[in-house]
């Protein structure tokens, strides 16, 4: 059980606009779950999170690689040798 607050007063529901009241007084039914749509087995549509995921980890893989690239790229002006290519150090 809830204690009331000393400092609150007996008539704050009644200072309410009438409208706000009325929607708290009676509250309505919550709504029936509406259903899915209807997915034929072989529709495919059960795995696009399969693929979803599958085009992010190529995403992540590319990434990955392109980094590996670009650290490679840099240690060989680092360390004076040079890239190969047309890229050569004078």
């Amino acid at each position: 059980m809830v204690m009331k607050n000393q400092w609150e007063e007996a008539g704050w529901w009644d200072d309410l606009p009438p409208r706000v009241r009325e929607r708290f007084a009676s509250p309505s039914a919550p709504a029936a779950p509406q259903p899915g749509p209807a997915c034929e087995p072989g529709s495919g549509a059960s795995f696009r999170w399969l693929t979803d995921y599958g085009v992010l980890a190529l995403l992540f893989f590319a990434i990955a690689v392109a980094n590996v690239g670009l650290l490679l790229f840099v240690l060989a002006f680092v360390d004076g040798v040079g890239p190969p290519g047309p890229f050569q150090a004078r």
